[in-house]
């Protein structure tokens, strides 16, 4: 009887999704995972906004720092905090006092961390983005800091290849959705003090920069009065929304993802170029770092007429171009298409019609609107807390690992 239940184990491990995961679902999965995590702490959130709420409404200013990736995520961004500033650390810091906010995400580096918080030094309200399994987890925080834990290893790179550093890093999507998750908290929290923090719309549907410009520096709407929202609603929502977009991502295009590696290993095993585009914050600012293969012969800006430009003086047949982006450049795509080249576009706009129909060109749908925020907020007229970041730079990561490590469903 014991035997044949043990055997009975075996069978339904063997036969559950988990024991199948290649490195796709893995990533995914982990990623799925730090969301499901954040919505248990809510009420951390919640209470962390209040208290920045009031520093904030009390005249101090909002800053970012940390992992420079991270700052360019949260700067200057669409669907973002139009008043953020950024505080590197390797420069000299400007007067910090108890009504400010600095924002630091860390990505586990032993005492990077630690020295990091001696810098910012104790007045400033310090709100900290890391693994849970960092060592100072274990250590009461100084008074002026505040921890949000999140649920990823200490060094987040999944995949150890036999050679070279470790790749596939969950670290930023992962932090990136804790700190958007804090900033969607944050904009209830100062409503409920009767304050509208200010929101970047897109650069791509402000014509002219018109609304950029007016908001650009500006910590909150001097003649916004917005209604109240409930404590851990925005939280709530944002969450609900990145998790949405994760699954659709895991359940609708792993296999693109898989098939755009494969066309970024055979490139790069004939000895092709294998270019990447990439537009965004944190995409330009980490590519070559932090857990990233060298894969790529360039990195390079493609879009409208320079794009075309570079693409018929540079690019062969064989080569492959991978596009971060917020939606498909038809005309750049179709003059690499044109001379043998692939295509793979991560965007939220697919191509043309005409495009869309060329066997080398791909795209892989990120399942978040072209203007980036998810977060409605009543009475105000635009959404914020971008999705991009979090959903796109898994999928590339995925591409990535998967190039030098390929898994298949049910392997």
């Amino acid at each position: 009887m014991i035997r044949s239940l043990r055997l009975l184990a075996a069978l339904l491990l063997l036969s559950s999704p988990a024991a199948f995961a290649g490195l796709a679902e893995r990533y995914f999965d982990a990623q799925l995972q730090v969301v499901r995590a954040l919505e248990t702490k809510i009420d951390l959130f919640a209470d962390v906004a209040d208290e920045s709420a009031r520093r904030l409404v009390g005249g101090g200013n909002l800053y970012l720092s940390g992992e420079p990736g991270m700052i360019s995520e949260l700067l200057s961004r669409a669907g973002g905090l139009a008043g953020a500033k950024g505080l590197p650390l390797d420069k000299p810091l400007p007067a910090l006092g108890r009504n400010d906010v600095v924002l630091v995400a860390d990505y586990g580096t032993p005492g990077k961390l630690g020295a990091a918080l001696e810098k910012i030094g104790p007045e400033a309200l310090v709100i900290v983005f890391v693994s849970a399994a960092h060592p100072l987890q274990r250590v009461a925080p100084a008074a002026n800091v505040r921890r949000i834990p999140v649920d990823i290893p200490l060094d987040s790179r999944m995949l150890r290849p036999a050679a070279g550093d470790p790749l596939m890093p969950l670290a930023p999507p992962a932090l990136a959705t804790a700190q958007w998750t804090y900033v969607a908290e944050l904009l209830g929290a100062c409503r409920r003090q009767g304050k509208q923090l200010a929101i970047y719309l897109s650069i791509f549907l402000d014509e002219g920069r018109k609304r950029f410009e007016r908001t650009r520096g500006l910590l909150f709407e001097p003649d916004v009065k917005p209604p109240a929202a409930p404590r851990g609603e925005f939280a709530r929502t944002f969450l609900a929304q990145a998790r949405m977009s994760l699954e659709m991502v895991r359940a609708r295009e792993l296999g693109s993802l898989r098939q755009a590696a494969a066309w970024v290993r055979e490139a790069h095993a004939a000895g092709r170029q294998v270019v990447r585009s990439l537009t965004g914050h944190l995409p330009p600012i980490e590519a070559g770092h932090y857990g990233d293969a060298k894969l790529f012969a360039k990195t390079q800006q493609l879009a409208g007429e320079k794009g075309v430009a570079w693409v018929k003086e540079t690019v062969r047949n064989g080569d492959v171009i991978l596009f971060v982006a917020y939606r498909d450049d038809d005309a750049v795509t179709a003059a690499a298409n044109a001379l043998g080249a692939r295509t793979i576009a991560l965007t939220s706009v697919a191509a043309g019609l005409d495009q869309s129909r060329s066997a080398r060109h791909l795209h892989i749908n990120q399942y978040w609107p072209v203007n980036d925020a998810v977060l409605e907020l009543p009475g105000y007229d635009v959404k914020a807390c971008p999705l991009s970041l979090i959903v796109t730079w898994s999928c590339y990561q995925v591409i990535v690992g998967e190039a030098i490590a390929p898994s298949r469903a049910g392997d």
